[in-house]
């Protein structure tokens, strides 16, 4: 029958049930001694509900000496004792006491018992049969608890590798490994830089988070473990108590340990080390998992602050502002949110005497102390350069704005410490009022952006309400933009070129082509002016196109006059004329009749392009086409630029050289290492902006081949460029 195919349980139930029918008893089970109790696993003849299963019975002296001898014993009349409680009344009890295995083996607790009322003494050879179905059973037993908690464990397992958070998973498994080995107390412990600690515990002493953490090579059995294998053996405070230790293993090395201490005979034995060693191996997934999860969450979590924050400062950047303005302005209780827009007065002026990193610094000073000005529920945004942005959440009126405004003031009175120096900074702010259900975050920028610069006007350090008069200088400048669209068809538009001197003969070599605008109303705009808001509207896609054909035609006209001059031409482009779709400028060049190796096109460390625009640059490169990078040095990513891009020059910034003037030693030693950057990679060095004598002198000291500059040649008409020409012809 026992070999019968079945189920464990049913196979124990089964056997349970034909043994109270041959040999008459009355109840038949399979206990387990646990200390001074028996605790019914299995039984025929109690009901389910009976306290056997949960309480158990006490430990009778004979099924003690049973358990401790590995031989079976019956009796006749038993003493109370060894009576469980159903059967304490009942006189001339047989019973027969059969240990399942032999002694110091894993079931060495556990007993097949055998009760029967007013019956005849079990003879021997009823106990030599008893023995062997009862060494039968035990592979059964030890099959249905092997099975009951696989069973168990394939039902947990999947979830616990559904954890995200690695604390709610040890918590979870730390319980299911005290289910799964049937002991008192289980741990997790997490090994990390050669230290374990407790990561989560299950019924453990008061005294247990004393000892930890501990170096891992003090873990009873550490050697085993480290190598993968389970340790089974002496631990706890007292070196005495039986422990069970199982590794969690990661790429070779342990990052946990399963621990479990307890009274029970077998707690520790062949299944229960395998379970557990099945569940480390979850617990390692899992774990992977839920670490996984963390990074990719954080990284989510840095992608979206990146995303929502200024990198230089942390605050709040454009995109962001513009956000919380038309939410708050769709919240806010009192209908009405106010809006500062300001930048810092002479910050360009420090910037290009000290450099940009410094004025980072600054940036990040000015920031660090706007921020101790900002109320709860306001919000702090830098919207680019110098420029901030503040919402006052809850403004009821104009007074409000200027008393945020003097307290911006109050913020930026005290100097800036700044490489040395101490720097004065104020702000122009330019004040707004917005109302819920009228206004937008887009209008609010513009008025507040308007005012500023109306505020600027006026001088430094002062506030503007926005106004009618703000309103229209913000009209005129959307005016402006609205006539560059057409400047180019209307004729408005002329190319001026700027001699590029070889230093050492005061000969020119190259010019650079120069756009200018001269407007029918307003006169002539400033490149820096136009320029942006070509950039801004699309418009210098073919504003640069043109100036590009105008460029290398003239430059095609001028080598033909004056072949022995060798003369180049260098444009200045923008990143989205290299984009597909806006023209090939390499066929501008060749239309134009030029060799395009005669042509160089200055880029900017700044240039910012939503598309690969590798195609282009590759071919203009192959073709003979020279890129030189512009405003060189002022910028963090000057170096990483280089390489990325085919760089065959460097333009020395004028910043750079005009400080060779105010400090010598500081100004000579940046222009040296830019020419050293530049020899270093084979490239070319030119210098702008060079004013005086003796800005030249220093440039030709260290070795700068070619430069352009007021004190040289101011920007020139085509006429004028081709008299210098001539001039210079005529003196060779």
């Amino acid at each position: 029958m026992i070999g019968t195919p079945s189920s464990p349980g049913r196979l124990i139930d089964r056997t349970l049930t034909v043994l109270s029918e041959v040999f008459a008893a009355d109840v038949v089970c399979i206990a387990e001694a646990i200390d001074d109790r028996l605790f019914v696993t299995a039984t025929s003849g109690l009901p389910e509900d009976d306290p056997a299963f949960t309480t158990g019975w006490a430990l009778g002296p004979t099924a003690r000496r049973v358990i401790n001898s590995g031989s079976a014993a019956a009796r006749h009349g038993v003493p109370a004792e060894d009576l469980p409680p159903p059967l304490q009344d009942e006189r001339g009890t047989s019973a027969a006491w059969i240990p399942l295995s032999g002694v110091g083996s894993e079931f060495a607790g556990d007993l097949l018992v055998l009760y029967r009322r007013g019956g005849d003494l079990f003879t021997p050879a009823d106990l030599q049969v008893l023995l062997s179905m009862a060494y039968r059973m035990y592979s059964a037993v030890e099959a249905r608890e092997r099975g009951a908690a696989i069973e168990r464990l394939a039902q947990a397992g999947p979830g616990l590798a559904r954890h995200l958070d690695v604390g709610s998973l040890l918590e979870d498994a730390v319980l299911l490994l005290r289910e799964l080995t049937g002991t008192d107390s289980t741990w997790i412990l997490s090994v990390r830089d050669d230290l374990a600690e407790v990561a989560a515990a299950a019924d453990v002493g008061e005294d247990t988070g004393k000892r930890w953490p501990i170096p891992a090579g003090e873990l009873p059995g550490w050697p085993r473990l480290a190598a993968g294998e389970a340790y089974v053996g002496p631990g706890g405070a007292n070196g005495d108590d039986p422990m069970l230790l199982v590794p969690v293993m990661r790429d070779g090395g342990v990052i946990a340990v399963l621990a479990a201490k307890g009274r029970r005979a077998r707690s520790f034995g062949k299944s229960a080390v395998e379970v557990a060693q099945v569940l480390a191996a979850y617990l390692s997934v899992a774990i992977s998992n839920g670490e996984l999860y963390r990074r990719l969450k954080a990284r989510e979590q840095e992608l979206h602050r990146r995303a929502s924050r200024d990198p230089l400062t942390g605050l709040a950047n454009r995109m962001t502002a513009a956000q919380r303005i038309d939410e708050t302005l769709a919240s806010t209780p009192t209908g009405v949110v106010g809006l500062l827009f300001f930048d810092l007065d002479k910050f360009k002026a420090v910037n290009d005497r000290l450099g940009h990193e410094a004025g980072d610094e600054l940036i990040q000073q000015v920031a660090q102390r706007l921020r101790k000005v900002v109320r709860p529920g306001d919000m702090l945004a830098r919207f680019g350069g110098d420029e901030f942005v503040l919402l006052i959440n809850g403004a009821s009126d104009l007074t409000d704005l200027n008393d945020m405004g003097r307290r911006i003031q109050a913020a930026l009175a005290d100097e800036f410490p700044l490489r040395g120096e101490r720097v004065e900074v104020t702000a122009s702010i330019g004040a707004v009022l917005g109302r819920r259900g009228t206004a937008t975050a887009s209008a609010m920028l513009r008025d507040a952006d308007a005012a500023m610069y109306a505020a600027k006007a006026r001088g430094t350090g002062r506030l503007e309400v926005f106004d009618d008069e703000a309103s229209h200088r913000s009209i005129d400048r959307l005016d402006l933009r609205s006539d560059l669209s057409e400047a180019l068809e209307h004729g408005q538009l002329s190319v001026v070129y700027q001699p590029m001197v070889e230093l050492k003969t005061n000969t020119i070599r190259s010019f650079e082509a120069l756009a200018r605008w001269r407007h029918p109303e307003r006169g002539n705009v400033p490149p820096d002016e136009f320029i942006p808001l070509a950039e801004e509207t699309g418009a210098i896609v073919a504003i640069g196109a043109w100036v590009l054909d105008q460029a290398c035609r003239q430059l095609a006209t001028w080598q033909r006059e004056f072949p022995e001059a060798h003369l180049t031409m260098s444009v200045n482009i923008s990143a989205v004329q290299l984009e597909r779709g806006h023209g090939d400028l390499l066929d501008v060049i060749r239309s134009a009749g030029v060799d395009p190796a005669d042509i160089w096109l200055e880029v900017t460390e700044h240039m910012d392009t939503a598309e690969d625009i590798s195609t282009q640059v590759s071919a203009l490169r192959d073709a003979g086409v020279h890129f030189a990078l512009d405003d060189f040095g002022m910028s963090y990513s000057s170096l990483a630029y280089l390489q990325r891009f085919p760089v065959e020059g460097l333009k020395i910034d004028r910043a750079f050289v005009a400080a060779m003037n105010d400090d010598a030693d500081n100004g000579r030693g940046i222009v040296r290492a830019i020419t050293a950057v530049a020899d270093s990679l084979s490239m070319k060095a030119f210098a702008e902006g060079i004013e005086t004598q003796a800005q030249l002198d220093g440039l030709l000291d260290l070795g700068c081949g070619y430069g352009q500059g007021h004190l040289l040649s101011p920007p020139l008409t085509v006429e004028r460029s081709t008299a210098a020409l001539r001039a210079q012809r005529d003196r060779g």
